[in-house]
């Protein structure tokens, strides 16, 4: 990049960092924050794009211009948090700094010259005559309408749905149309995909279907969705205000970092932030897919976009909710398409950008980025040293493949030692091989009632994991036929699937509840699976080149399938209430949150903690943040405990238990003032629990108060001086 270059470069990067700076120190609530914002992400990303792929289009330039940027953006601020603070001071800092560095960095010299003559015979002249052109456009566009109108019809539908209530699944609020409008858009964007009649533009109303499926909880959920999710804002509404919180987390700060600087930034808080990114975080994987099928094998756009389908089978239940490891996973699989290119030309985009993407998202979960950084690491070898084979290569790469097999074992470990989490290792499953397999196999029962619909929804999900690793692992043998760093995908899935068996077996995690003590490795599955979900894609992608050659009816077919399997995964994503399976968890109430106030309200200053179910914590986690812990006095239980139970294991929760089973005894009561050191107590009862109104009875009798709110939340008050509770 020559003088002149460099000087226009860093005019415009002055002028997107002076629109962030204004943007930052803007009130809250101003309209021109989010305008500003995107000026400062799009603009530098056009930038950077322009630099690191510098014959791609522009639309193409900043979307991965934008996404280089704003991982470094992610790095800079979790480094800021972790050394320092992300106060407003430092976000300024972090701001101004992150575009400075990337105007240092030599441009790329460009793509290599078989690549450009790749992508020219790729693009051949089209000597269609121009009516014929204007006719196909407009009977495009007509399709491209059509689908982006029922996608809007989708939205509009969920936003009629939103309640406060508690519910314990979102399809007892969404109208079932929403489910015949989600099938006939995904019908309508494949068949405009397949059409190739508008080219790129095919991609936008498969980006909304993303959206739309992911989306249904931020958009039904008026209060909030799940328990994790308000820990995570309460967390970040705490570093938006001092710019720490302590003790500072080791995990998650990527995600933190990241609501905290775009919350400063669009003006809209916190917790309008964290509920978009993982659902916007998916939807990134669709133009991710549709640029790495082009690039590496030169497809078609409606051969692309049309694969970029598949995504919607995928196990959506990770991308519902903003957690960290929903954004990293988002994240992860995005970098798992971006280097199928670097698999085919390496410099189609500078290798530091695959370990750029590896860190961020191991500083938003290290579950996640340990994994995608072993994955980088093959890669990254089988890529450098593709040219030089001998003895001493393979070496190396099974020295890498061992390390990889042990290193979550070994993280957890690790950390167990610093965090005084207790984790264990079994010996006794590790030498005996039959254990092990009974350990790791699951019921393989499938239920049947009958009902022709449902019967394949749960079919669906009973075969999913394998149909899904089954195309990936054929899609793997398609690839290495074209693709010499497809070994990478291979040895990585095999690495990732020993650490799941180690972790779902071997390494136990008896801090956990027991239902929860398998999610972890549940988790690494996961990774695996969308590990192999760009072969998956390819294979799929392959499979829609041999159908359109085939009969008509093959075709319709294969449309009307995807589109059932697609809606069939959305609803297998969200908690579901019908014969088959019924959730048990509900949702955060608006009652719930008037609970939490009212006990606040009674209690005053004096301290006092309460029994309550994970929807009410949740409500306590949102209203109060982290506002009282107290010490444990009780040796077999230490550690430091919130005011409210945490269901994961907390001390509270097992007594919130134990209080229902005795009907609101006082003796249960003291048992929780004795842990906590506190004189008073709240019993909450929502009238939805297992035998609530036995429960309220016999409580009204035992507790020296109570009161209720809305008639669907019982309020019980114990105090230790008193007749049922002897003073200490």
């Amino acid at each position: 990049m020559g003088p002149p270059a460099l000087k226009k470069y860093t005019f415009f990067t002055f002028i997107f960092t002076a629109a962030a700076l204004v943007a930052l120190f803007l009130p809250e609530g101003n309209a021109a924050g989010p305008a500003l914002a995107l000026a400062y992400f799009l603009g530098n990303g056009q930038l950077i794009g322009s630099r690191i792929l510098p014959r791609e289009s522009r639309v193409w330039r900043c979307f991965w211009g934008t996404l280089t940027f704003a991982a470094a953006v992610i790095t800079a601020a979790s480094l800021a948090y972790y050394f320092y603070r992300l106060d407003l001071l430092a976000t300024a800092v972090v701001l101004i700094l992150t575009p400075a560095v990337f105007a240092l960095i030599p441009a790329e010299s460009g793509l290599l010259d078989d690549l450009m003559a790749r992508l020219r015979s790729a693009i051949a002249p089209d000597r269609t005559p121009l009516h014929r052109k204007a006719a196909a456009w407009l009977a495009g566009l007509a399709l491209l309408t059509i689908t982006a109108l029922l996608v809007f019809y989708g939205f509009d539908l969920l936003t009629g749905a939103a309640g406060d209530n508690a519910m314990r699944s979102p399809w007892d609020s969404v109208p079932r149309m929403f489910f015949v409008v989600f099938f006939l858009t995904v019908l309508s964007a494949f068949i405009t995909a397949s059409s190739g009649l508008i080219g790129e533009l095919a991609l936008l109303p498969i980006v909304g279907l993303a959206l739309l499926a992911t989306g249904v909880a931020a958009a039904v959920y008026s209060v909030g969705f799940g328990f994790d999710p308000f820990i995570h804002q309460a967390t970040e509404a705490v570093i938006y205000k001092l710019g720490a919180i302590q003790p500072k987390p080791f995990y998650y700060i990527g995600q933190y970092a990241t609501v905290v600087v775009l919350a400063r930034m669009f003006k809209t808080g916190v917790a309008a932030i964290d509920a978009a990114l993982v659902p916007a975080a998916f939807a990134l994987t669709v133009p991710a897919a549709f640029w790495s099928l082009k690039r590496s094998f030169s497809w078609s756009s409606r051969d692309a976009a049309a694969a970029s389908l598949a995504l919607l089978l995928l196990p959506l239940s990770p991308f519902i909710a903003t957690t960290p490891q929903g954004f990293a996973d988002a994240l992860a699989l995005v970098t798992f398409f971006l280097a199928l290119p670097a698999c085919s030309e390496e410099r189609i985009l500078p290798r530091p950008v695959l370990v750029l993407l590896a860190v961020t998202v191991t500083l938003i979960h290290p579950l996640a980025g340990i994994p995608l950084l072993i994955f980088t690491g093959i890669l990254l070898f089988l890529t450098a040293y593709e040219r030089r084979g001998g003895v001493g290569r393979w070496l190396i790469l099974l020295q890498l493949a061992l390390a990889g097999c042990i290193a979550l074992p070994l993280a957890f470990m690790v950390n167990a030692k610093f965090s005084g989490a207790g984790v264990t290792v079994s010996e006794t499953l590790l030498r005996t091989p039959g254990d092990l397999l009974e350990e790791l196999s699951g019921s393989g029962i499938v239920s049947r009632q009958f009902n022709a619909a449902f019967d394949f929804v749960y079919f669906w999900r009973a075969v999913r994991e394998a149909v899904l690793a089954a195309a990936g692992l054929v899609g793997l043998v398609l690839l290495s036929r074209r693709l010499k760093g497809a070994l990478a995908y291979g040895i990585s899935f095999l690495i990732f699937i020993v650490n799941y068996i180690l972790l779902r077996s071997v390494v136990s995690f008896p801090f956990l509840i027991e239902y929860e003590r398998s999610n972890y490795a549940d988790r690494i599955f996961d990774l695996a699976l969308f590990l192999l979900t760009p072969a998956a894609v390819y294979a799929f992608g392959r499979l829609i080149g041999r159908v359109r050659r085939s009969f008509p009816a093959l075709r319709i077919g294969l449309a009307v399938l995807i589109a059932v399997l697609a809606t069939s995964s959305l609803y297998l994503a969200y908690p579901r209430r019908d014969k088959y399976e019924s959730s048990r968890g509900w949702s955060t109430s608006a009652a719930d949150i008037k609970t939490v106030r009212s006990v606040a309200a009674d209690a005053g200053s004096a301290p006092y903690v309460v029994l309550a179910n994970q929807a009410v914590s949740a409500g306590a986690v949102r209203e109060l943040g982290f506002r009282a812990y107290f010490p444990s006095l009780d040796a077999d239980r230490p550690g430091d405990i919130y005011f409210y139970p945490i269901p994961t294991g907390g001390p509270l929760y097992a007594d919130f238990l134990e209080m229902n089973s005795a009907l609101g005894s006082p003796a249960v009561a003291r048992r929780a003032m004795d842990l906590t050191g506190v004189d008073t107590v709240y019993f909450v009862v929502t009238n939805y629990w297992w035998h609530a109104q036995k429960i309220i009875s016999s409580a009204k009798k035992l507790a020296d108060g109570w009161w209720t709110v809305d008639d669907t939340d019982y309020v019980f008050k114990y105090v230790r001086n008193n007749s049922h509770l002897p003073v200490r």
